[in-house]
């Protein structure tokens, strides 16, 4: 039933298969790539890695928009046995230099063309001291994707020449030495302690999860697939442009999200997927749809968090994509949950769908851990052939998210029918989801409480209609002195990246606590749930005039 295979060898027979049909699109620089052009690009890309010392098990980190490039370092460290690291391009730099020091990476790829030109131009500024870090001691080169140049630092185009003078026979020599269940990314993830973990995933889970989820999107050589969502996250690079690749679909890549580009390539290139996160759609809806022709959009899934009844119908009605699925997973374990094709618009409003194959789920009682009756309330617990190997260097943390009986605790409340399809009801974790992106409250309040006139500090989420979640802060200053909220905002900025930063800040005498000391977050919620629910519904009424 499953593959047993690495990514390089069944990116290898899908090549071989599809040939000269359309692979890879690039609208932003008007070029495409065929199966054909996919294959002989990576081995360029494999060669010029070895040229540069790459071995494997080593550790390669990104930090680019998406890029045909990034597609290629990610095949190419594949098809030799290197672990690609994927760096949250909103990352400060705080953050960027812990993912480095962290993951270990020996080699670092970035290219320019952030909005935050700031951060990156600062950023190419010390690549220098970066190299000749006490603090990174791994890192031993920087290869810039685009044609900056940098002392102490490669050119992509250089590394491609250094590549050709490596024998096929060592490129050969280093993909036999490659195994399914060798690690293939890292992907770095919020949690609940602050810090972000790195999820090693390895080609078995990602290929096999990749291909189970396909077959469920129904791709097939017909199809082209608009990649907006990022790369770094497993929605974009694993559900979107691998389970694309493995059933011959066409992938048009964007850089990064921008509404009206959006609507434009899938116009241009008519474009029959879109994937996204609810605000994504959101996003879309809002604009004038008859000045594009969105006709050849048929499929769609929908991740990252829940999304409302209201919007999966308007995606349906407006966009016309009937075959719209809500997909749920965790970079720990990929994909988990998806709606089928067949599965009737109901089930497709208002659940999760069933677990994939190769899923086994539980629903469990939070405090006795037993199972819960169906349509009863529970934690979702997952046991998947698509597990991570763990977090890098944190069995802490790993043993904390896998019970010994391997089963993953998702931190999700959800009820299950006795067909099997799964509602989400909330989350027992403290994650603010975002847009689409896992926030770790306890990060923000770390920062937070680095401001010499704040005391204490925490973090909820607020109802938001179109992201989902916002952030409030409960802030505790210093000696009850008083602070604006514009103050705790840009600390917030100086030192997380933007998506981060609280919207709403409050500011309050004590924090309510437990005898232990713990927060009483619940009661924060409860303190602010009348007046959000008052910002929530002028927001919807503005939204909807």
């Amino acid at each position: 039933m499953y593959i047993t295979k690495t990514l390089a060898e069944v990116m290898e027979d899908k090549c071989l298969r599809y040939k000269e049909r359309e692979a890879l699109v690039f609208p932003a620089r008007k070029v495409n790539y065929t199966f054909s052009d996919l294959q002989r690009l990576t081995n360029q890309y494999a060669k010029g890695l070895l040229a540069l010392g790459v071995k494997k098990g080593d550790h390669l980190a990104v930090l680019s928009l998406n890029s045909p490039e990034w597609v290629l370092l990610e095949l190419a460290a594949a098809k030799i046995g290197a672990v690609l690291v994927c760096i949250n391009t909103a990352s400060t730099k705080v953050e960027l230099l812990f993912a480095l020091k962290q993951s270990e990476s020996s080699l670092f790829f970035l290219t320019k063309g952030f909005k935050d030109v700031n951060f990156i131009d600062s950023l190419m500024e010390i690549c220098p001291e970066l190299l000749a870090s006490e603090n990174l001691p791994c890192l031993k080169t920087v290869v810039v994707l685009d044609d900056t140049v940098l002392p102490g630092t490669y050119l992509l185009s250089e590394m491609l020449e250094f590549g050709k003078g490596v024998e096929d026979t060592l490129l050969l020599e280093a993909q036999s030495k490659v195994k399914a269940h060798d690690p293939l990314n890292i992907f770095y993830t919020s949690g609940t302690t602050g810090n972000s973990k790195g999820v090693v995933l390895n080609h078995f889970v990602t290929v096999n999860n990749a291909i189970v989820s396909g077959e469920r999107m129904e791709y097939d050589e017909d199809d082209r697939i608009l990649l907006s969502l990022p790369l770094f996250h497993v929605i974009g690079f694993v559900l979107s442009t691998l389970a694309g690749f493995f059933y011959g679909a066409s992938i048009v890549m964007l850089e990064r999200f921008e509404t009206k580009k959006v609507l434009s390539v899938i116009s241009e290139n008519s474009c029959t997927v879109f994937n996204g996160v609810p605000s994504m759609f959101q996003f879309l809806l809002n604009n004038d749809l008859s000045q594009y022709d969105l006709s050849s959009l048929s499929k769609g899934f929908i991740a990252g968090s829940c999304c409302s009844r209201e919007l999966m119908l308007r995606i349906i009605e407006e966009l016309g994509i009937d075959t719209i699925a809500n997909l749920y997973g965790q970079t720990e374990a990929i994909g988990i949950t998806q709606m089928a094709g067949e599965d009737n618009l109901e089930y497709r409003l208002h659940t999760i769908g069933k677990p994939l194959p190769g899923v086994n789920v539980r629903v469990a009682d939070i405090s006795t851990g037993k199972d819960v009756l169906s349509g009863e309330k529970g934690e979702l617990l997952v046991k998947s052939v698509y597990i991570m190997n763990g977090y890098f260097h944190n069995q802490e943390a790993t043993d904390k998210t896998i019970d010994k009986e391997g089963w993953l605790h998702t931190g999700d409340l959800v009820s299950m029918n006795q067909e099997g399809y799964i509602t989400i009801e909330g989350r027992i974790k403290d994650i603010i989801i975002r847009g689409g992106e896992n926030i770790s409250p306890a990060e923000i309040e770390s920062v937070l409480k680095r401001h010499p006139m704040i005391f204490d500090a925490a973090v909820v989420s607020v109802p938001d209609k179109l992201l989902g979640e916002e952030i409030c802060a409960f802030i505790v200053t210093e000696g009850g002195n008083s602070m604006e909220p514009a103050e705790v905002r840009d600390f917030a900025a100086q030192n997380m990246a933007k998506y981060k930063v609280p919207k709403y800040i409050k500011f309050i005498p004590v924090l309510p606590a437990t005898s232990s000391g713990k927060v009483k977050k619940a009661v924060l919620r409860e303190q602010i749930k009348n007046e959000f629910e008052e910002i929530y519904n002028q927001e919807a009424a503005v939204t909807t005039a």
